[in-house]
């Protein structure tokens, strides 16, 4: 936590109008994992946008407890580091460019040292309506992940209601054969997803769900990655919160469903539940 405090000030000193920093802690919850248990995640991070362009920072940092390891004895809790940076660049009103980077620091799996790259491009057809392109590229020591997005997203208005829907499909192929000493039985997957977004005099909300198996996957519009070998079937997200005039506070909860490849290990359930609390400047 104190390494939390540490990065929230270093990037608060680079923040000038148009900016904003956040945080977001929560609580994870593990049913039916072969060795995980419980544990704690934070995020910390700051956007600034600045004419054309737009660039975001992010740390997180989850702690795990685990039972029973069937490897790595010595080690009773999972820990894990990213770095994430995005950048957006406005050509004009109809395009943009993005690109992004994940650097991944884990104390267990053979993912530690990874590296995420992504590039894509945004295009606004007209009154809302437009589509996204993203190329993403994990970059692990024993094997690399190439994953293709394509979404399409709808802004439109009911009332005083601003609401905004988005479909999603995610194609990803794993360029290896193995995970440390587990053979990859799958190695192309396909995942459709949904969300919705509304905004209503400063209240916020969203709900959003995938189907679909999918392994190794990059969310969040590059922000996140899962690079634990944990073969997903079943996502569901909802959001709910506050806009102020200086800052937003944001609960969120979701809930997924799916295998752990190495264990071989059926019907795992992870929930995670987290507050943002925002301050723009």
């Amino acid at each position: 936590m104190k390494k939390l405090v540490f990065v929230l000030l270093v990037c608060s000193s680079f923040l000038t109008a148009n900016s904003d920093i956040y945080l977001d802690a929560g609580r994870k919850d593990y049913t039916n994992s072969k060795t995980k248990i419980d544990g704690t995640t934070y995020t910390v991070g700051t956007t600034h946008s600045y004419e054309n362009y737009t660039i975001q920072l992010n740390y997180s940092q989850d702690s795990v407890n685990r039972e029973n390891p069937v490897t790595h004895k010595d080690i009773d809790t999972l820990h894990v580091k990213k770095y994430n940076l995005n950048y957006k660049y406005n050509f004009n009103e109809h395009f943009s460019l993005k690109t992004s980077y994940i650097k991944i620091l884990d104390n267990l799996a053979p993912t530690d040292q990874g590296k995420v790259y992504g590039i894509g491009g945004i295009y606004n057809i007209n009154k809302g309506l437009g589509l996204a392109l993203d190329y993403y590229k994990s970059d692990y020591e024993q094997f690399n992940v190439n994953q293709y997005d394509l979404s399409v997203f709808k802004g439109f208005k009911i009332g005083e209601t601003k609401l905004k829907a988005t479909i999603i499909a995610k194609a990803i192929d794993i360029d290896g054969d193995k995970y440390a000493t587990y053979s990859f039985q799958d190695k192309n997957y396909f995942t459709t997803g949904v969300k919705l977004g509304m905004n209503y005099q400063g209240y916020v909300a969203g709900i959003g769900a995938f189907f679909g198996k999918r392994a190794f996957t990059v969310m969040d519009s590059g922000n996140k990655v899962q690079h634990h070998a944990m073969e997903q079937d079943k996502t569901y997200m909802v959001s709910f919160g506050k806009k102020f005039k200086n800052f937003d506070i944001i609960a969120k909860c979701s809930y997924q469903n799916g295998k752990e490849l190495p264990e071989n290990q059926n019907d795992v359930d992870t929930k995670v539940t987290s507050l943002m609390i925002k301050y723009k400047f």
